[in-house]
């Protein structure tokens, strides 16, 4: 795989795409707290881009509490009872990292919105590690030549934008 095509992976896999929906509506998921920021998708302008972290993104919400800026990732599932995936508390991690590059100042927390609920994450410092352990090792395999499926679900492959160039995809075509 090429350099490009790893770092497209690593937004996909981290979620940090900017996304293209019309449809983020706050109402949608009665978000009390005032919203600063909504991603609409019609524009680049509002991207937090680090250069620092070679990481780019747009949360779906950036609300205010109480002076405290949180970012809001939207997810089209219910959250069950084994919780968040950890793909999405490393993406709401990307963007609370983001969002501190971009303000100077700390983000103690972001929240991920379900259908059926809301879970505040505490940006913490174990978090803050993982994270970046996670971003490091994705620059790491970004010069080599081939790179290996991470999981063993067809379902995360057919929703990926590389499996028709991935020799090993489990979506079935």
């Amino acid at each position: 795989m090429t350099a490009l095509l790893i770092a497209s992976t690593m937004f996909v896999a981290l979620g940090v795409l900017v996304r293209v929906s019309a449809r983020r509506e706050g109402g949608a998921f009665d978000l009390p707290d005032e919203i600063l920021y909504a991603d609409a998708g019609r524009s680049t302008a509002d991207l937090l881009v680090s250069e620092r972290y070679h990481l780019i993104g747009r949360p779906d919400y950036v609300l205010e509490e109480s002076g405290e800026r949180i970012p809001v990732e939207r997810k089209d599932r219910m959250l069950t009872h084994s919780g968040p995936h950890e793909s999405e508390r490393l993406q709401l991690a990307a963007y609370c990292l983001l969002l501190e590059e971009r303000d100077g100042r700390p983000v103690n927390r972001g929240r991920l919105q379900y259908q059926n609920t809301s879970l505040d994450i505490p940006f913490d410092e174990t978090l803050r590690r993982k994270l970046l352990a996670t971003l490091a090792a994705i620059e790491a395999s970004a010069d080599l030549p081939n790179v290996r499926r991470s999981h063993p679900s067809p379902a995360r492959c057919q929703g990926c934008a590389f499996r028709m160039h991935c020799p090993e995809s489990l979506a079935r075509s």
